[in-house]
């Protein structure tokens, strides 16, 4: 077993309220802003609830998510999501530790698979902060005991789970898209029925 912080960096994010812009100028840097609801349960990024954020200063690269990095809640269900190409470049708040792995020493999607899994939100349950509901401090995730497995058997992990994800947000997109198309033929066959009251009314 190793600690966490023996394989990774891990940084809290960025308390906002003290880098946001106050007044309107030419100075002014937009950036994507990443929050509590735009986390869902299954470790995706919702990318239509992301907050824009303006700041007068350029941010920390220790702030900005980069490709690679493990983003985990303080709060419960400490969701964890893994930082792909298309969300690079965002802010993370200080709702969320940043976590960047020694490649050498764990790969960043193996972590993302053993920090979703329900044994280590137990123990991250067992860690919560009486005095804030919900929330562990982020010194839990650098304590946390991990599994000191090969690289190859990471990857092993990896692959299946990413498929397993990959399969599942696709299931999830089509769900949508059916809800969707119901929704749409109830609302047409009731616009026809009232149509259709409204013309034996006259």
């Amino acid at each position: 077993m190793v600690r966490l912080d023996e394989a990774a960096v891990i940084n809290t994010g960025l308390v906002t309220a003290r880098k946001q812009a106050k007044e309107v100028s030419e100075s002014i840097i937009q950036y994507r802003l990443l929050n509590l609801r735009a986390i869902n349960n299954k470790g995706f990024i919702e990318d239509y609830l992301l907050d824009d954020f303006k700041t007068s200063e350029e941010i920390k690269p220790t702030y900005i998510t980069q490709l690679g990095d493990v983003i985990v809640r303080l709060t419960f269900p400490f969701t964890a999501v893994l930082i792909d190409e298309m969300h690079t470049g965002m802010i993370v708040p200080s709702h969320f530790v940043v976590i960047r792995t020694d490649a050498k020493k764990i790969i960043p999607e193996y972590l993302f698979w053993l920090l979703n899994t329900e044994k280590v939100r137990q123990q991250l349950q067992q860690n919560v902060n009486s005095t804030t509901i919900g929330t562990v401090k982020p010194m839990s995730y650098a304590s946390l005991n991990i599994q000191q497995i090969t690289l190859e058997e990471q990857r092993k992990i990896v692959d299946i789970y990413l498929l397993s994800k990959k399969e599942l947000m696709l299931l999830n997109e089509l769900m949508k898209q059916k809800e969707l198309y119901y929704k749409t033929a109830i609302d047409k066959i009731q616009k026809e029925m009232r149509k259709k009251h409204e013309n034996n009314k006259e």
